[in-house]
């Protein structure tokens, strides 16, 4: 039986992880290679090169919203082959790369989280039709300064060794100084979080009944209320014991930790009264 794939949209910081760690412990694969933060490489790299095309960045995803059919035909004929390729073994592994010639014919629950999917899933849909689009949303205070408490750990942990400096002595490409710039900034991770939801709740429509948005704070606050809704979503069927056990893995102090900070609430004063946190729900956290 071959399985759609489970695609996980939303912004950075929001909680898309930890839903990818709960998901695989209950039996959805997400790729035998992953970065720190849970992404398939083999998806990332496919998604990075998507935006390299349109000139085009995370952290500034706009001109991504550009491309045009020509662009677009190039590009499905790229990712055709990388899924049928070679490389499919970064996503696969071993055994299920001998077994599986595409990786769309995989008979097991399966997907890739990476919050570009946002912008390309305009691609991805005429590849994979009957996919279950799966949005986590957390409020833009705690996402703006996860994402700036990033920024800043890559910042300070980075480490010129020899490969950095023979690129500044060539002056070719990037060191790698850092990651975004943008996001040092709390206000800007701010808007950029309102581009990344704004653009989810905008396929609504489009998707219907096969997009499903889930609240971070929900999923803190009724763990296994939302576990069953996502998991009835994904057509995951799972037993009751397994679904106790795994909810225990998550953080409970983790919900509207900014409302501890007298800045951050100043900030959060400021925006409250924006459309679409009111229509979140977030214009009256306490």
């Amino acid at each position: 039986m071959r399985y759609p794939p489970v695609i996980i949209l939303g912004m950075h910081r929001s909680g898309t992880g930890m839903v990818v760690k709960l998901l695989e412990e209950l039996g959805v694969f997400f790729g035998a290679r992953k970065d720190p933060n849970r992404e398939s490489i083999f998806f990332q790299r496919l998604n990075q090169w998507m935006f390299k095309q349109a000139n085009a960045t995370w952290d500034n995803p706009y001109n991504f919203t550009f491309i045009n059919a020509r662009l677009k035909k190039q590009i499905l004929q790229v990712l055709e082959h990388h899924l049928k390729g070679p490389r499919r073994i970064e996503f696969l592994g071993g055994t299920r790369y001998f077994r599986y010639k595409d990786i769309r014919d995989l008979e097991m629950p399966w997907g890739w989280k990476d919050p570009r999917n946002t912008f390309t899933i305009d691609i991805w849909k005429e590849l994979f039709s009957d996919a279950r689009l799966l949005h986590i949303y957390r409020n833009p205070i705690d996402v703006a300064v996860s994402l700036r408490n990033r920024e800043l750990r890559i910042q300070k942990e980075f480490k010129k060794g020899i490969k950095v400096k023979i690129v500044e002595f060539l002056l070719m490409g990037r060191a790698g100084y850092q990651d975004s710039l943008r996001v040092e900034h709390i206000n800007e991770g701010i808007q950029l979080w309102e581009t990344y939801v704004s653009r989810v709740f905008s396929l609504s429509e489009e998707f219907k009944d096969r997009l499903l948005h889930v609240k971070y704070e929900d999923l803190i606050e009724k763990p296994q209320e939302v576990l069953m809704n996502i998991l009835g979503f994904v057509n995951l069927k799972v037993n009751k014991k397994d679904i106790l056990s795994v909810k225990n893995m998550i953080k409970p102090e983790r919900r509207y930790a900014f409302v501890k900070n007298e800045e951050l609430l100043r900030i959060y004063n400021q925006i409250r009264e924006n459309d679409l946190i009111k229509k979140l729900n977030y214009s009256n956290i306490q």
